[in-house]
């Protein structure tokens, strides 16, 4: 498990609305995004397909992502080497900050060894939160 936390200049519903809008807009928000298409949807859930480039590396997944205030959930349905979850929580400060916290709960499919790239967890908080923070 790897998790990184900020706060976020912004109250918790203007963080909330964007962590929704994070659901089809990834681009704005994950460093490396591309061909985000959106298989399904409906009240309960999300389901997306899209590519992420990370050092040249291209890889498609496909994730199934569920949504309760204040919590989104980003189940892998499809990817090539891991399965498991990332999960994006809030929770207010004040009425101005919101604390935001990514945590990724990959493993590797063959080895079991769990996913460890915190500067890749860190980088994909700090573009959410400048985003939010700008728009």
């Amino acid at each position: 498990m790897v998790q990184y936390s900020t706060i976020v200049n912004a109250s918790l519903e203007k963080v909330w609305e964007h962590l929704i809008l994070k659901i089809e807009k990834p681009e704005n928000f994950v460093p490396g995004v591309s061909d985000v298409i959106i298989l399904d949807k409906n009240e309960d859930f999300v389901n997306r397909k899209m590519t992420i480039t990370v050092e040249g590396n291209a890889t498609t997944l496909v994730e199934k992502i569920t949504f309760v205030p204040y919590k989104v959930r980003f189940l892998l349905l499809e990817h090539p080497k891991f399965e498991g979850y990332v999960d994006n929580d809030i929770k207010a400060i004040s009425d101005t900050e919101t604390e935001m916290t990514f945590t990724i709960n990959w493993k590797d499919k063959t080895t079991q060894s769990e996913f460890d790239n915190t500067e890749m967890v860190k980088n994909a908080v700090l573009k959410t939160k400048n985003y939010i923070e700008e728009n």
